[in-house]
């Protein structure tokens, strides 16, 4: 994971020229570091965020338009930033697992409201996650596969993921490699977003 050089790499935004000379490394680190923050539920997997896997969101986005024009980088930030978790929270991406376009039509609609059905437990209770764009849910909206959740909770002890929903009924423990990566999020107050924070 190497932590503090993670956290050292992604203090800043860069400009795409500096962030061409970092990219491989960049790619080769955070990757790395996801890799204990997924659990996995067959149908749904669950990627608990940080301010890493954002950063690079940011990075990719302003490199792969090869310019750092100012409107293009607030318009990154503030599409990106609700995903970061502040001190005190825990921001997860719930993702439907579709593997063709058949399951597209015939699967995906069946995880409908999804969003509204997943929860934290620790010792201290039950905390549930709420959408951190719940615009994307108004009358009319589509089915989504992927749903940005949040929860204002800590996990100091163990803590399990509860899913209440009529496809995915169930409660996974968190294993103790993903609460270890939880506990060490970068979070949003940790990084300079262009003064944007």
């Amino acid at each position: 994971m190497r932590l503090p050089e993670v956290k050292h790499l992604v203090r800043e935004v860069l400009p795409p020229s500096k962030y061409r000379e970092v990219r491989d490394r960049a790619l080769g680190l955070i990757t790395e570091y996801k890799k204990n923050r997924y659990v996995d539920m067959g149908r749904v997997t669950v990627l608990f965020e940080d301010a890493v896997a954002v950063w690079l969101q940011i990075e990719e986005t302003l490199f792969l338009e090869e310019e750092l024009g100012e409107e293009l980088l607030k318009e990154a930030v503030a599409t990106y930033l609700p995903i970061v978790p502040r001190r005190g929270e825990i921001s997860l991406t719930v993702m439907v697992n579709l593997f063709n376009e058949e399951e597209l039509r015939t699967v995906l609609p069946r995880f409908n409201g999804i969003q509204d059905s997943v929860y934290i437990r620790t010792a201290a209770g039950e905390v549930k996650a709420e959408p951190i764009f719940p615009e994307d849910y108004g009358p009319g909206a589509l089915p989504r596969s992927i749903h940005y959740l949040k929860a204002k909770v800590e996990p100091t002890g163990g803590a399990s993921l509860v899913f209440r929903h009529r496809e995915i009924n169930a409660e996974v423990p968190i294993p103790e490699t993903v609460l270890e990566a939880i506990r060490n999020s970068v979070v949003a107050e940790e990084v300079n977003w262009a003064g944007l924070l």
